[in-house]
């Protein structure tokens, strides 16, 4: 096989999964014609047979409507079947949320309320007094820096008078 070859049977997974979607899609359009057309086919003919020979249709007419009312009943007691199977499966899930999920959201608040109360035990006995200790000892050093500035700046003044004192 040549180069060119590989190039036209190699896709990618995106190539093939457009080409099947539009496939599908083809299918699924024609598969709506057809029945669309064969529905008008019936109903032309079922006019038809009606019109032009009512008398002797009659009974086969009779037969296909009986049919299609049997197909119907038949139809309505499947129906009537799925959707009670729906409500037991409605009323098995608001049960599994009444005994497994509200336990599990109780325990999910009882946790919050819990770490709340540790939260604030640990803020209340250790942050807070930490926070007042150290503000305490920064204040306390604040005070002494300043203390020590002003004794600084004392002792220039005193060496400055001293020494024009000796000068004068």
């Amino acid at each position: 096989m040549s180069d060119r070859d590989d190039e036209n049977h190699s896709t990618s997974p995106n190539e093939s999964a457009t080409g099947s979607g539009r496939s599908i899609l083809s299918v699924l359009k024609w598969t709506a014609l057809i029945t669309v057309v064969v529905i008008l086919v019936l109903l032309g003919l079922g006019l038809l047979v009606a019109v032009t020979a009512a008398e002797t249709w009659s009974p086969v007419v009779q037969i296909i409507r009986d049919t299609f009312i049997v197909i119907l009943v038949l139809e309505s007691v499947l129906i009537a079947t799925a959707l009670s199977v729906l409500m037991l499966q409605a009323a098995g899930f608001f049960i599994m949320l009444k005994t497994e999920i509200r336990p599990i959201l109780d325990n999910a608040r009882e946790t919050t309320r819990m770490t709340k109360a540790t939260a604030e035990f640990v803020s209340k006995n250790s942050a807070d007094p930490l926070i007042q200790i150290k503000s305490f000892i920064v204040g306390l050093l604040t005070f002494l820096r300043e203390i020590i500035r002003i004794r600084a700046l004392l002792q220039t003044d005193d060496k400055i008078e001293l020494d024009s004192d000796d000068v004068g």
